[in-house]
């Protein structure tokens, strides 16, 4: 059994902590209150790893919500890998969207503003993964992907571009109880664009790997759950998944709830996010996975819950919140719309729990605005943790006196065009005439004349 044991590699993975994350406009009671909770949620993370000894942690990016956290966050990030380090676990590492600078990479790789990880990496607490860690590499000498080209860092700027997108992952080995371990790191960063894994070239120190994992932070094809508009620009496809073969096991952040999926030879597994920031994934439950993995395959994926705040949504077709035809004075403020709403939401509140009111539909901006929007954020300020108003599914109509308004300028102007089109005028005058003439060679002048001045007319 110890033996069994002993051939099975440990490991934590954990993502998108955000640590540092606020709500705009929240409390500052209530602001506190969320950080402390993203904090102890990381911290469940790395108590667990401790007191199960594994042998690795592996942070798959946005460990913080921004690329310069506050002193408090760090100091209490250097503390955890602090006791991860005394436990006698290697740590490892990926930048994420949210904690990497855009600018932290020129073309040639000089260093314009440090990620929050490297200084933990320099104290030797971490590995730390940059997401562009080989286009900060000259690539001269590099053994292009595509026959007779070569690579370097000189010529035209969008040459330079695309070759240096063209990215080396050099893979950590390590040697765990006699059997090799190779990581490498992917991720992507604000406003990049086409598939990074597609763009990537694998070291082949690799291959000698027992077993060979990707740490990757980027949006996967057919995951849900994105951030932001890499979705669809730095997607990492099915296809280059499957074509490649040189990680058996994917490891990834940007995804914001649990997944377990098998693309090609690889086992893809997405940690999730420790805490819900916001309602992209309602049902995703916060947490961290906990794996084993033997050189023969993947023993188990645990997906461990954390203390987190509550999802709930409340979704109202705003047909409903006017039952009837009474007037705004008619009803009484018992029986408000805003009311209604209240008595909906009331159950949905409580001290842990993030609530989104959804409102569906189509109504007049005059009912719209008889919605006490204020209301309902104080009530939800004083029950629950936090309370988000969606209306973006809400449609407007016309009032209707704006409709009658409209109609009764719709019926005037055709009355005016009536009265005063010349060429209808003309057509009625001359009939008239045409009709009163008393001899058949005077109606025949007046037909004529009739289509001279039509004819007349149109030309003008």
């Amino acid at each position: 059994m110890q033996e069994e044991t002993n051939t099975v590699i440990t490991l934590v993975l954990t993502a998108d902590n955000h640590l540092g994350y606020t709500v705009p406009g929240q409390h500052p009671r209530k602001r506190e209150e969320q950080r402390q909770r993203q904090r102890h949620a990381f911290q469940q993370a790395t108590d667990f790893a401790i007191g199960q000894g594994v042998d690795l942690f592996l942070q798959a990016g946005d460990l913080f919500d921004t690329p310069r956290p506050d002193e408090q966050d760090r100091s209490f990030v250097a503390a955890r890998l602090a006791q991860l380090k005394q436990a006698a676990i290697r740590v490892f590492a990926l930048g994420g969207v949210h904690d990497t600078p855009a600018e932290a990479h020129s073309l040639l790789g000089d260093a314009v503003v440090p990620a929050p990880q490297r200084s933990y990496a320099s104290l030797g607490a971490l590995h730390y993964f940059p997401p562009n860690d080989s286009v900060a590499t000259p690539l001269v000498g590099v053994p292009s992907a595509h026959p007779g080209e070569h690579r370097e860092t000189e010529g035209h700027p969008q040459e330079v571009s695309q070759r240096a997108s063209q990215r080396v992952l050099q893979p950590e080995i390590l040697d765990i109880r006699g059997i090799q371990v190779g990581i490498c790191g992917l991720g992507v960063v604000a406003g990049q664009q086409a598939d990074p894994l597609a763009h990537a070239q694998i070291d082949s120190d690799i291959e000698r790997a027992a077993i060979s994992l990707l740490l990757l932070h980027a949006p996967i094809e057919g995951v849900t759950g994105g951030t932001s508009a890499l979705d669809t620009q730095a997607q990492v496809s099915r296809a280059s998944i499957t074509s490649q073969s040189a990680f058996r096991y994917i490891l990834s952040g940007y995804h914001h709830a649990f997944t377990r999926l098998s693309i090609g030879r690889s086992e893809v597994i997405v940690a999730g996010a420790t805490q819900h920031i916001h309602f992209n994934d309602p049902d995703g439950e916060p947490g961290f996975v906990f794996l084993g993995i033997a050189a023969d395959g993947l023993r188990w994926c645990r997906h461990i819950a954390v203390d987190g705040v509550q999802l709930r949504r409340l979704v109202i077709p705003v047909a409903d919140l006017w039952p009837d035809e009474a007037t705004s004075e008619e009803r009484s403020q018992k029986d408000s719309p805003t009311s209604r709403i209240l008595d909906q939401l009331r159950p949905l509140c409580a001290e842990d729990a993030m609530v989104q009111l959804r409102l569906e539909g189509e109504l007049t901006r005059q009912r719209y605005h008889q919605l006490d929007l204020n209301q309902l954020r104080r009530f939800g300020e004083e029950h629950a943790f936090a309370l988000a108003i969606d209306d973006s599914a809400v449609t407007f109509l016309p009032d209707a006196e704006a409709i009658s308004r409209a109609q009764s300028i719709a019926f005037s102007a055709s009355d005016i065009e009536e009265r005063l089109s010349p060429r209808d005028e003309l057509i009625r005058l001359a009939d008239e005439w045409i009709t009163g003439a008393e001899d058949e060679q005077e109606q025949q002048a007046l037909v004529a004349t009739k289509e001279e001045l039509l004819a007349a007319l149109w030309n003008l």
